[in-house]
């Protein structure tokens, strides 16, 4: 049998004028498909084995919060495979595009870590999402001396009907370390301490890790008062 197109150069030429989409549109679907195929595939440490920080802050980086996060790892819970770190949006009380993205975290119960401004913080810590911190400092996980924690005691409420408004429905109780003493946050990672609340979420599944690796951060970001908030007074 005789090709009755002869096999030269200008018959691979024209081949490949008319047909190179085709080769290019081939490589880019091998290319996603081993994409998919390694996401499905690649390891991830389990939840015991790993700590997820989401952080309210416009003003630090994922390389920051990395290699800060990365350094109080190893130092204090070497047994964790990972510290991941999710930025969110700015305030959840006057953006609604940030109030969805954090709500949606919670309510598919994600993270372990929450570093959130003040209103933002009492509203889901009167929801029941954080865990009650006093036993934890009575039992020496977290070391807070020095640190005024008077605004993170919060009751859990529930929606009245008849006055339609939210009640307290518990006495108040520490769901959050108030951060505003620990300077370190904002020369360290430049997220604004002043209004930051750290908290720790109760489905986290891994108390004691997550308080060993809390109290070492909050003992890392003891820090005095930087130059520039002195001579501003201290004001935002």
């Amino acid at each position: 049998m005789k090709l009755k197109t002869p096999l030269d150069r200008k018959t691979i030429r024209d081949h490949l004028h008319y047909g190179l989409w085709k080769y290019a549109l081939l490589v880019v679907i091998a290319i996603f498909a081993w994409d998919l195929i390694f996401a499905y595939t690649a390891y991830r440490p389990p939840q015991d084995k790993r700590i997820d920080i989401y952080i309210q802050s416009a003003t630090t980086t994922q390389e920051q919060t990395e290699i800060f996060f990365g350094k109080i790892r190893l130092a204090a819970v070497p047994n964790m495979e990972l510290v991941n770190t999710v930025l969110l949006m700015g305030n959840a009380q006057t953006d609604m595009f940030a109030a969805q993205q954090l709500t949606t975290y919670i309510m598919a119960n994600e993270g372990d870590l929450y570093f959130l401004t003040g209103s933002d913080f009492k509203r889901f810590a009167g929801q029941g999402v954080f865990l009650e911190l006093e036993d934890a400092i009575q039992d020496g996980y977290l070391d807070v001396h020095d640190v005024d924690l008077s605004g993170g005691y919060v009751a859990i409420q529930s929606y009245d009907d008849e006055k339609e408004v939210m009640v307290p429905i518990s006495q108040q109780h520490l769901y959050g370390i108030p951060a505003s003493s620990l300077f370190g946050f904002m020369t360290e990672m430049g997220i604004d301490n002043r209004d930051l609340y750290l908290c720790v979420t109760i489905y986290n599944q891994n108390d004691d890790n997550v308080l060993r690796f809390l109290n070492a951060l909050i003992q890392a970001t003891r820090a005095p008062k930087p130059d520039f908030l002195i001579d501003q007074g201290g004001q935002p």
